[in-house]
């Protein structure tokens, strides 16, 4: 077994103190031996040694809460060299957030498939987040071409590709950040599951939603989704407010249908007038509005693939950029009827 290498360690005269993001493990008392024990947690050990380098009865109280941080793992040290040259090299110790298993982490990114419906201010910096992590398989999906009011969000385009369709001109964006980047481009606009069924395969490990028209497009996909067992997960910025997940996994018995019913039921007569109402996109946009949202969409992307999980699975968070706070909705519970 080892201890992550996220893990620091920090000593003072009266604890040691070990830290992995927010979370915080304090070591005090009598300590003799205690740094040489880390050392080889650090490089690899087993309890018997640990317990030579330390007082035995400690070790063991050491490894448990260890365990229970999941601080350590029991998966070989990840060479370097595996990763050594990537543009993605530098974020592999910071996998440990997700999960202890940091190289396997690593590896499930290099081998995902992803589609993204939408290469705008969301899916298009999202395709960069993750391409830059060594996500290396997209599905580009958009009918439209860049135009020169997408660049003051739109940070995959610059003025060369006007007029360009964005499926080819993020597939180059993506092949210069990533080395060996596959993409297949697809200049559709979807409307229906055929739309779907005709454009993207049945096995991708995620389809991102970041396509505002049209206003069904999110139920559409999600219908698709359930069909084939697709993951999903969605962005949406509008006026003030950004929106992010859920992250929806039929396998694990997401459904898109009864997390908007639980949100619409959630909302105020007059607020569900509005929304029913207002079903066109706003028609003005802000470059650091789409690109935090985008950017906490990649995040939970990146830690679902690793792990499984993440904030947004089942649930949606919001950020009120007037007063920078974010809120989540609770997770849905599917409710919807099964059949034999």
């Amino acid at each position: 077994m080892r201890l992550l290498p996220a893990v620091a360690v920090h000593e003072t005269p009266d604890e040691t103190l070990l830290t992995l993001g927010p979370r915080l493990l304090r070591i005090g008392g009598a300590r003799p031996g205690l740094g040489e024990a880390l050392l080889r947690l650090r490089e690899g050990t087993t309890r018997e040694e640990l317990g030579a380098a330390w007082r035995p009865g400690a070790a063991t109280a050491l490894l448990a809460q260890l365990r229970e941080l999941g601080w350590v793992t029991a998966e070989p040290a990840v060479s370097t060299a595996d990763f050594t040259g990537e543009a993605y090299e530098r974020q592999v110790d910071y996998l440990g957030l997700f999960t202890p298993d940091t190289g396997a982490a690593q590896h499930r990114l290099l081998t995902a498939r992803i589609g993204v419906i939408g290469l705008g201010g969301l899916g298009g910096i999202v395709a960069q987040h993750l391409a830059a992590a060594g996500v290396g398989r997209f599905w580009l999906v958009d009918d439209d071409r860049v135009a020169l009011h997408n660049l003051n969000r739109q940070f995959t385009y610059t003025r060369s590709d006007l007029g360009r369709p964005k499926t080819e001109a993020l597939a180059d964006y993506l092949g210069a950040i990533r080395t060996g980047v596959e993409t297949v481009g697809v200049r559709k606009r979807i409307g229906t599951t055929g739309d779907l069924a005709a454009s993207l395969p049945r096995d991708l490990d995620l389809v991102v939603v970041a396509a505002d028209t049209p206003p069904e497009l999110p139920a559409v996909v999600a219908r698709w989704a359930a069909s084939t067992g697709t993951p999903t997960a969605i962005g949406a910025v509008g006026v003030g407010v950004g929106l992010w997940g859920p992250v929806v996994d039929p396998a694990r018995g997401g459904c898109w249908t009864c997390f908007e019913r639980a949100r619409r039921t959630g909302l105020t007569d007059d607020e569900r007038d509005v929304e029913d109402r207002s079903t066109d996109p706003a028609p003005f946009s802000f470059g650091p509005a789409n690109t935090v949202v985008a950017a906490m969409l990649a995040h939970d992307i990146v830690e679902f693939l690793c792990s499984g999980t993440c904030p947004t699975l089942g649930r949606r968070a919001a950020l009120d950029f007037t007063r920078q706070k974010i809120t989540h909705s609770e997770e849905s519970t599917c409710t919807c009827p099964t059949t034999s």
